[in-house]
């Protein structure tokens, strides 16, 4: 152990301590869904926004919705959540190519 140097009320160089390993605990119960299953479910609801706005769009033009607002609010619904899933989808491939640079 090396001495504690201190000049003039100010201490010297501050090594660090050795960490141990951490005390390993038993699996901590996740409720929630696992990631494969979020992201399936994530993409089944984007799915259906887009058929409901698909629906919309032909009740709109045979005439059975007469409130257009509806079906624009349904179409950017689905166009914000496909938007939301490619930005998704770009952080997953720029993660992937970022592991693959890594040198072992």
């Amino acid at each position: 152990m090396v001495d504690e140097i201190t000049i003039g009320g100010v201490r010297g160089p501050q090594y660090p301590q050795p960490v141990g390993p951490k005390p390993v605990s038993p699996q901590e119960d996740v409720s929630g869904p696992s990631f494969k299953e979020y992201l399936a479910d994530s993409i089944n609801e984007i799915q259906r926004l887009q058929t409901v706005a698909d629906d919309t769009i032909n009740g709109l033009v045979a005439g059975e919705v007469t409130n257009v607002s509806e079906a624009m609010v349904a179409i950017e619904k689905a166009n914000l959540a496909f938007l939301t899933l490619l930005q998704v989808r770009n952080k997953i491939i720029s993660a992937y190519d970022q592991i693959q640079r890594i040198q072992v």
